[in-house]
């Protein structure tokens, strides 16, 4: 099966880098999506789309994630934003590869340190899982800081500042609920304090002559401390669990990815990947 990716020449440019997009389903009608630069240019782009109401009423939970590495406390973005004549944080810059198999891998170069971000979109729950790890270079002295982004609207549907939003969290030692959403990680320092992104555009919205405009609200930071050959996660789902095992759920996608694979009968490079895409086009519905 031929392999999709893009070098630094194709994530460092913004135009063309917008115009790429990839996106993972599971068997509820729940999709991840975005462009490979994770900046969101559609309404219907997120990291956690869920299937509310089988069939037809999905919901935007999980829009993105701002995130931002320090190394030696200077800060490098992953995470790219898109606003009014502006892009911000320009994570972009910072991108040196995409590859699409067999989850969505984004390949970052900072200094001497080269990161891997993984996400994986489960197949058999409602639930994405975000994956950091230190693939080249010395971990000492190297923080992530990471941001969540919700929203919680239908999938068609734009949302605004709503100063009534009821921001608290609760939390146990790595989970946190927030709004029927939950979310587990192996961070080291959770800082309570939400706060909203204001302005966030969506061109292809714009280019539509649709509404293009959202404020995304974050209730928590996170702060990661990368240990040797350890990996640092985030996961958001609507299952209510008290803890997780990311190796597990990693395995368990993984096997049934490659089976998946390992059942398509075909030579051809071309067929295998359009067999191998169109199962994410499939739903449960029993």
């Amino acid at each position: 099966m031929k392999i999709i990716s893009f070098d630094s020449k194709i994530c460092q440019n913004l135009d063309q880098a917008l115009k790429k997009e990839w996106l993972e389903t599971n068997q509820f009608g729940g999709f991840a999506s975005s462009t490979i630069i994770s900046a969101n240019t559609r309404r219907q782009h997120g990291l956690l789309i869920a299937q509310l109401k089988p069939p037809l009423s999905r919901h935007v939970l999980l829009s993105s994630v701002e995130e931002n590495l320090y190394i030696d406390d200077v800060a490098y973005p992953l995470s790219t934003q898109l606003f009014s004549d502006t892009v911000y944080p320009e994570g972009f810059r910072n991108l040196s590869e995409f590859s699409l198999l067999p989850f969505p891998t984004w390949t970052f170069r900072l200094e001497d340190l080269a990161i891997a971000k993984s996400i994986i979109f489960l197949h058999d729950e409602q639930t994405v899982l975000i994956r950091y790890q230190i693939i080249e270079g010395d971990e000492n002295l190297v923080r992530l800081e990471l941001k969540p982004l919700t929203v919680f609207r239908d999938l068609h549907s734009l949302t605004r500042r709503n100063d009534r939003l009821n921001t608290q969290i609760e939390t146990t030692p790595g989970r946190i609920r927030f709004a029927g959403l939950f979310f587990h990680h192996n961070a080291a320092i959770l800082d309570r304090s939400g706060s909203w992104c204001l302005g966030v555009q969506y061109p292809e919205e714009r280019r539509l002559g649709l509404d293009f405009e959202e404020d995304l609200f974050s209730p928590f930071r996170l702060v990661y401390t990368f240990l040797k050959g350890k990996e640092v996660f985030l996961c958001a789902s609507l299952e209510d669990r008290s803890s997780i095992n990311p190796d597990l759920l990693v395995s368990k996608e993984k096997d049934r990815r490659f089976q998946l694979l390992k059942n398509i009968h075909v030579s051809d490079m071309r067929f295998q990947t359009l067999a191998y895409s169109s199962q994410s086009f499939f739903i449960n519905s029993s």
